[in-house]
């Protein structure tokens, strides 16, 4: 789970719990290149199979959070023929797929660190976090129509789920640029800090995940995302499965006795260590 691809492109760590993700070519604006991205989806669907991964952190490397995929090498592209062109696109888009579905799937919390630009389908990673912190200098640009593109990155997907469909739509059509404020205030941010404390604060933020009851955690997180798709009646079902289910875990047992003997939990599922740890 440690391990760095071959290219750099992105750097790996898992320590008590927290697997950072950072991406590391801030010379190209901490743009993942297309032959990175199998092997990053890889990363995500091995981190759900893993007990020792409690959190995901999410960041980027330098000046700027991630300018999605690079724009550099559309350049080679547009000299394709178009058949070649669309067919490199598919290809392309085939595996951004893989990675979308897989940081979807991912059942516990993600958090994600904005500092400065963070644009295409890069913007996949604060909208599917379920905690993304940013500092003053984090911008968020709508930019696919502005090199004639429509969304990718699940962005078309994610966007509605977290500002609602009108805005999504007036984000995307008018290829907007946000600033912090302006992100904080649709949700898109859920807290601003100083821009010396980004790295420390959104770690404490990812370490109090890892600390979390699992089970409880993770049963949370799927009840959310399951509430639009179900009636009423199947959420209340689904809930009172989870508490059921929630009853017999040894977590049950620490959080209640920590409660009535005023004392912090130390939760049984935090203490499961990744086996490549």
């Amino acid at each position: 789970m440690n391990r760095n691809p071959e290219d750099g492109s992105y750097l790996v760590d898992l320590n008590e719990g927290v697997l950072r993700v950072t991406f590391n070519r801030p010379e190209h604006g901490n743009a993942i290149p297309s032959t990175a991205v199998p092997e990053l989806s890889s990363l995500f669907q091995e981190a759900k199979a893993d007990p020792g991964v409690r959190c995901i952190l999410i960041q980027g490397k330098g000046k700027v959070f991630s300018a999605g995929g690079d724009v550099g090498s559309f350049a080679t592209s547009i000299k394709q023929e178009v058949g070649a062109r669309q067919a490199d696109f598919s290809r392309r888009l085939g595996n951004l797929a893989g990675l979308v579905e897989a940081i979807v799937a991912f059942d516990r919390p993600v958090v994600a660190a904005i500092r400065g630009a963070v644009a295409g389908a890069g913007l996949m990673y604060p909208l599917v976090a379920d905690y993304a912190i940013g500092d003053d200098s984090a911008t968020f640009v709508f930019a696919h129509q502005r090199v004639g593109l429509a969304p990718d990155g699940g962005v078309s997907y994610l966007l509605p789920q977290v500002v609602g469909t009108r805005t999504a739509r007036t984000l995307l059509l008018t290829a907007a640029k946000l600033d912090a404020q302006e992100a904080f205030r649709l949700g898109i941010l859920s807290r601003i800090v100083p821009a010396d404390e980004l790295e420390s604060e959104a770690l404490k933020i990812a370490q109090r995940f890892a600390l979390a009851p699992q089970r409880a955690v993770s049963l949370a997180k799927r009840l959310v995302n399951a509430a639009d798709s179900r009636p009423l009646a199947d959420q209340l079902q689904a809930e009172r499965e989870g508490i059921v289910a929630c009853v017999a875990d040894p977590d049950f047992s620490e959080g209640v006795m920590a409660f009535v003997e005023k004392r912090k939990a130390d939760f049984p599922s935090t203490r499961v260590r990744s086996p490549q740890s």
